[in-house]
């Protein structure tokens, strides 16, 4: 295997998925897959729905293997944030935090809880249906565990507007200022250019990446910019390449 360049934090070749259904058949999810993601960026697999997204995400956070392929990334720390929400509502917000970490610095953990907004609530037992409460802890237990990669798989469809739109804030402005490696699957258009930097566009039937998008604000935290001339010049050309590709399979556009 060979060294990943200075600046990936991890590189994916040729990497193919196959699995057997209920039924008994094989199923090819994933076809020679390329991609890398950069150190210090946020990157986006953006994806219709049953392209395989999902499975690709957890074959780079380490928990599938695929059938066949390279992966290179210097045995990084990566922490996978699920679909659904994974704090447990029996446990407060700090030991949520500290799920399996028998050694915890009291200084970091708070500096961390108030990091991702939850001040005052060290002590607060989550509500199952707190989504975006939730996802804060979520987002605190990868960053107590020091992960070099944060692996997001699609945990904002069923959020409220507001709180969804303070999340996609909250996630610019920790990997902003703390330097992080996130990479996020998404069905969703604009939500991939208000949180990227690179985003990667894939196909489905089978899952393949087709081509990728740099994307790039004066405001590195994405405020007010989904009314911009920008915001709309990067959708509109994004739709128009999927088009272009199979109009069966244009994603999401909502906000």
């Amino acid at each position: 295997m060979g060294v990943v360049a200075i600046n990936t934090i991890l590189n994916i070749e040729n990497l193919t998925k196959d699995y057997i259904d209920s039924t008994g058949h094989i199923v090819h999810l994933l076809e020679d897959i390329y991609l890398n993601i950069n150190k210090e960026e946020f990157t986006t697999i953006l994806a219709p729905t049953g392209a395989g997204k999902s499975s690709l995400l957890k074959i780079i956070a380490g928990l599938e293997t695929s059938s066949s392929g390279k992966i290179e990334d210097n045995s990084i720390k990566k922490i996978f944030i699920p679909t659904e929400s994974s704090s447990f509502p029996w446990l407060n917000v700090k030991e949520n935090i500290l799920f399996n970490i028998s050694d915890s610095n009291d200084t970091e953990l708070q500096e961390i809880i108030n990091l991702v907004g939850l001040e005052g609530y060290k002590n607060h037992y989550p509500n199952n249906k707190s989504l975006g409460f939730r996802f804060r802890i979520s987002l605190a237990r990868a960053m107590i565990n020091e992960a070099n990669l944060i692996v997001i798989d699609e945990p904002f469809t069923k959020m409220r507007d507001e709180v969804r739109k303070g999340i996609y804030l909250l996630l610019r402005k920790i990997q902003n200022e703390k330097k992080i490696s996130v990479v996020l699957g998404t069905s969703n258009i604009s939500e991939a250019i208000l949180l990227s930097d690179k985003i990667f566009l894939m196909d489905k039937d089978p899952g393949r990446i087709m081509d990728s998008f740099e994307i790039q604000f004066a405001d590195p935290i994405r405020r007010n910019i989904s009314n911009s001339n920008d915001f709309t010049d990067y959708r509109e050309r994004i739709k128009t390449y999927l088009t272009k590709i199979n109009p069966s399979k244009i994603i999401n556009v909502s906000l």
